[in-house]
């Protein structure tokens, strides 16, 4: 029933993504791309990481969705996908509710955009390197709340003996 539900969805979309006017498209040289800046290993790869998996839908600058999808998305009664920058809300959470929000997903269709778990793609090293690229758009006020929330639910998982689930990864 699921597969099926899916399969109307896909061809729906299909459909009216078809009909609509095509834009042109421009190819660009991969070696005219600009590279990263980093220095940092695990910012570069970070960096790397969150343009594949996660730009496309959170915006390559950490913006969220914009435009016309951000009006749709409200228009239908949705929650659009925040944004990782300075301007939306990643920063009150900790990282280890972080990880696990990006291991296991979203998945509340009716509420929200749907958000694939990467468990199974991304490495805990991976996750890591991402967390830390977004930490870059944040302020530094941002970055110290959310290290302070992260230490806080350490302490009260170390006091209950609950296992650490966040790998550690060198923070910008």
């Amino acid at each position: 029933m699921r597969i099926r539900f899916a399969l109307v969805i896909f061809f729906v979309a299909l459909a009216a993504c078809s009909s609509a006017r095509q834009p042109s498209i421009t190819l660009v040289a991969p070696e005219s791309l600009a590279t990263s800046e980093f220095a940092d290993p695990v910012l570069r790869q970070g960096q790397i990481d969150y343009n594949t998996h996660c730009g496309h839908c959170h915006g390559y600058n950490g913006e969220g969705q914009i435009g016309e999808i951000l009006q749709t998305a409200r228009q239908q009664g949705m929650r659009p996908v925040p944004p990782h920058n300075a301007d939306g809300n990643t920063w009150r959470y900790a990282d280890q509710l972080l990880v696990r929000l990006i291991k296991e997903g979203v998945s509340n269709p009716l509420d929200q955009f749907p958000m694939p778990g990467y468990a199974g793609v991304l490495t805990d090293e991976q996750i890591m390197g991402i967390l830390a690229y977004i930490k870059l758009w944040w302020t530094d006020e941002q970055r110290a709340y959310q290290a302070q929330v992260t230490a806080n639910l350490q302490a009260v998982w170390d006091a209950l003996g609950v296992e650490n689930i966040t790998p550690s990864a060198s923070a910008p």
